[in-house]
């Protein structure tokens, strides 16, 4: 069975053999996002390789490459833009006919396809989720899919107004369930020992135990209010703890 590549080696063999592609080439040709292809790139390990056909660093050769590429943008201006004259028909200026990326749209798409996802996979991690999502983002996308990009898509508030209050409260209780579910898989809970050893700060603590506590799962609206902070607050101090006990979790050999 032939040795499976990861995406960065396609990225890093696919320049070396074409040093003067795109990103958009080289995601096209590799199947890899285009945020992927230049956050490898940019790596300096990476930057340090020398193409043997033109004898220069990657790094060099996507300098040259971005410098050419500003020189030809100057060059198409006029296909992009029209000319704009005044009452005179003197020359002022150009105005772009192109419309500005749909960011908020594209948000939007991608709270829909991470919410379908995980509505149909509830029970996978959020690292497994964003490594399934990674490749099939649309191709207008900036985003990269990470684990926080999926969690912050996952609970954002615009998924209550894009899909209803109904499904918005389900996400949020099969994430705090997975959450208790994580925290118990850890070990005791409720044991102060394994938060001081895991290095979570007092405030974590007592979120962690007001919302995750022997009386159920509180949710992050009720402890905003409790702690007198925004929900955001909560779900940050919360990943953090949950990272932190993660870590301690893979240090002393469990899974």
């Amino acid at each position: 069975m032939p040795e499976l590549r990861s995406p960065k080696q396609r990225v890093i063999e696919f320049f070396l053999e074409n040093p003067t592609a795109t990103n958009i080439e080289i995601s096209a040709a590799t199947g890899v996002s285009k945020s992927s292809v230049q956050r490898y790139l940019s790596e300096p390990s990476v930057g340090n390789i020398t193409i043997p056909e033109v004898n220069r660093t990657i790094a060099e050769q996507i300098a040259l490459n971005t410098q050419k590429g500003r020189q030809k943008g100057g060059r198409k201006t006029f296909q992009t833009h029209r000319a704009e004259k005044d009452e005179l028909g003197r020359f002022v200026g150009t105005v772009k006919e192109e419309e500005e990326k749909d960011k908020e749209g594209l948000k939007q798409q991608d709270i829909f396809r991470i919410v379908l996802y995980f509505s149909k996979n509830p029970y996978m991690t959020l690292d497994q989720i964003a490594a399934d999502l990674e490749g099939i983002r649309t191709p207008d996308s900036d985003a990269v899919y990470t684990r926080d990009y999926v969690y912050r898509c996952l609970t954002d508030p615009r998924i209550e107004e894009l899909l209803g209050p109904v499904i918005a409260a389900a996400i949020r209780q099969q994430l705090d369930n997975n959450r208790y579910g994580l925290l118990n898989k850890i070990g005791n809970l409720w044991n102060p020992a394994i938060f001081a050893a895991a290095g979570l700060t007092d405030h974590e603590q007592e979120v962690l135990n007001f919302r995750f506590s022997t009386e159920g799962i509180r949710s992050a609206d009720a402890a905003a209010a409790y702690f007198g902070v925004s929900r955001n607050a909560i779900l940050k101090s919360e990943n953090n703890a949950i990272e932190k006990l993660k870590t301690y979790q893979s240090g002393i050999g469990q899974k």
